[in-house]
């Protein structure tokens, strides 16, 4: 259940887009979204140029998105909206043929998980990235996942690269399949409620 398509794109929308957590995506999400990258990419500083940067896009990324998915016009993407948009635009696709909007966000968090800007997510910036959405009483459930995560050839790399990420992130959305290792892109899942 917890690797399940449906859950799966919940999960996107609680922990990478409803960022103020009222339940639905809407314009504030994507300004903190701006806000949040911009400190985490500046590993704690505040740019003014780095978030002038983030800030178009975000409002870019929102735009399309709500053109996308808010389905009723009414400023808010719920998250049946979403799922909806991610089915038409996303299901059985790559990461070549998401809408802009998708493959922005993507590359975006990307960047904001490959913490040392070195081009590759290791274990210790998966592990970083997992517990700030979840609780672990164990880091070898979250090894485990990066190990299941992982080919041979990201291993011989020393980990996920960014055209790696986009392929995994797109099958995460795209492929229903619950025994993808795609389904840890994001650590181990739990039921969204």
């Amino acid at each position: 259940m917890a690797y399940s398509w449906d859950n799966r794109v919940m999960y996107i929308v609680r922990y990478f887009y409803d960022i103020d957590n009222n339940g639905f995506l809407d314009k504030n999400d994507f300004e903190c979204l701006a806000v949040r990258n911009t400190i985490v990419e500046s590993r704690g500083t505040f740019p003014d140029d780095v978030f002038a940067g983030n800030k178009k896009v975000m409002a870019d990324l929102w735009n399309e998105l709500a053109e996308l998915a808010d389905f009723n016009k009414d400023g808010e993407v719920s998250a049946d909206e979403f799922k909806q948009a991610v089915k038409t635009h996303c299901q059985g696709k790559s990461y070549a043929n998401f809408p802009t909007a998708f493959r922005t966000f993507i590359d975006k968090q990307f960047k904001t998980v490959d913490v040392n800007g070195d081009g590759v997510v290791g274990v210790e910036e998966y592990r970083l990235d997992c517990i700030t959405r979840a609780g672990f009483s164990d880091v070898a459930e979250i090894d485990d996942a990066y190990n299941k995560l992982c080919s041979d050839d990201d291993k011989q790399k020393g980990g996920i690269t960014l055209p790696r990420y986009q392929e995994l992130y797109a099958q995460f959305l795209s492929n229903p399949d619950e025994k993808n290792s795609a389904c840890y892109l994001f650590g181990p899942l739990k039921v969204i409620e």
